[in-house]
């Protein structure tokens, strides 16, 4: 019996920092979300076309941006160049956990270009219903996150 506890408390204890971990990084990918939301722009010479952009882009573990890039064009050379300003508009980003390797340095996230509020609040899907579509995006792309 005093055997089974002493697993169960060492479990326990293997457990606990990476569950504490990985709250920290969803803290943080949250943070980057908010950022770039606050960072969002819909671009006058675009307003009849609608797209989503992929950008990826590069931290330093300042949370200095290191470089950008875009992975999915919209097929809309203003509203692929507003998804590049955003990024650069929402610097700097916050600074990432100390446990995260290299690798969770490097982010794509899309940006969805839609009448909707949140760019030049213009009429539209519901925010819910973007936001819900986004947030699965963000997390197909953040694996592990």
């Amino acid at each position: 019996m005093l055997r089974r506890i002493s697993l169960i408390a060492l479990l326990t204890t293997i457990a606990m920092p990476a569950f504490a971990q990985s709250e920290t990084i969803k803290e943080w990918h949250k943070e980057i979300i908010a950022r770039l939301d606050n960072s969002k722009r819909f671009p006058a010479a675009a307003s009849d076309h609608r797209g989503t952009a992929k950008v990826g882009f590069v931290l330093d573990r300042n949370g200095g941006l290191v470089s950008r890039w875009l992975e999915e064009s919209t097929g809309n050379r203003a509203l692929d160049e507003e998804s590049l300003a955003i990024i650069e508009r929402a610097q700097p980003f916050p600074i990432p956990p100390p446990n995260l390797n290299e690798d969770h340095l490097r982010l794509a996230i899309p940006f969805i270009f839609a009448n909707r509020p949140g760019f030049a609040n213009q009429p539209g899907p519901s925010w819910e219903q973007e936001e819900a579509r986004l947030r699965s995006k963000v997390n197909s792309i953040c694996r592990g996150c």
